[in-house]
């Protein structure tokens, strides 16, 4: 399957701080280790995005779906960096559960 990944992905964490004003300032960084990964990523359209309907507006729960090896520090806390755009990680799966390789649901950053 490693030779299917044609893309390479980012992760980065969050950390809050405050500043002169006291208000809370969230500053994202590349986490070690988890820069660079090789991954395979299907781009999604219509139903498979999970597209909902709401007062005549589109909403959709994914745009994308990352297939990659696995790594067991990987959170939905965390976001993915894919070509300068940041992605939120809205669910992630261990394929088969043998916790060799994983997918990530993704949805681009709304901030």
């Amino acid at each position: 399957m490693k030779h299917l990944y044609n893309s390479k992905i980012d992760f980065q964490e969050s950390t809050k701080t405050r500043d002169d004003y006291g208000s809370w300032v969230i500053t994202w960084a590349d986490v070690s280790g988890l820069t660079n990964i090789p991954c395979r990523i299907n781009w999604l359209s219509g139903f498979s995005r999970g597209e909902r309907y709401i007062d005549n507006k589109v909403f959709w729960v994914r745009d994308a779906k990352v297939y990659l090896a696995y790594y067991s520090t990987i959170t939905t806390a965390m976001r993915a960096v894919y070509n300068s755009v940041n992605y939120d990680i809205i669910d992630l799966g261990n394929v088969d559960e043998l916790g060799k390789y994983m997918t990530l649901d993704i949805k681009r950053s709304e901030i």
